[in-house]
């Protein structure tokens, strides 16, 4: 498995990817992308040098995720990440887009710390940055409106110190097919 940098290529794939309800559901904006918004989106991005887009490649290097680092700053070796996996993703491909995506932040890019922000509707992802070995360490109260109520964020955060000392359990979890 790999990460390699998204480009104008992947954009048709991600697109649906994104739009997908199940994915739409867990994110800050849950309407549906047009494909003019989704191409004006990566014409910013590119030249974002905060922003750091992945294709996650799986089995047979087919895509099955996205990873991307955002308010990327190394001269603070810092950096946010959010991530979603293809709708039709195999069971343990979220463990394994995480596991690289880790390695990635830590060992490529150097970073010294972590963030997460995650909807408190999400349990699944709040459980998932948990088992990562993410630690909690805010609630914003009514910080993001849906449309329809305010919604509490939570943040959490791992240090690479910390990630070194919980990769092997990740690694572990993976090669005995255990995803929970």
């Amino acid at each position: 498995m790999i990460l390699r940098k998204l480009t104008e290529a992947d954009l048709q794939l991600i697109l649906t990817w994104r739009n997908a309800p199940e994915v739409r559901k867990s994110m800050y904006t849950t309407q549906e992308i047009s494909e003019a918004d989704h191409r004006a989106w990566f014409a910013r991005m590119e030249h974002d040098p905060q922003a750091l887009w992945y294709i996650h490649q799986g089995e047979n290097d087919k895509p099955d995720g996205v990873v991307y680092f955002t308010q990327y700053r190394p001269e603070n070796q810092s950096s946010f990440w959010g991530f979603y996996a293809a709708p039709d993703a195999p069971v343990g491909t979220g463990t394994k887009l995480g596991l690289d995506a880790l390695n990635e932040a830590f060992y490529v890019l150097d970073l010294h710390k972590l963030n997460a922000e995650v909807l408190i509707t999400n349990e699944r992802s709040l459980r998932f940055h948990k088992k990562l070995g993410f630690c909690v360490e805010g609630r914003f109260r009514d910080y993001h409106f849906n449309g329809e109520r305010f919604i509490d964020v939570i943040r959490l955060g791992i240090l690479k110190s910390e990630w070194s000392e919980n990769r092997t359990k990740i690694e572990s979890r993976i090669t005995e097919g255990n995803y929970e």
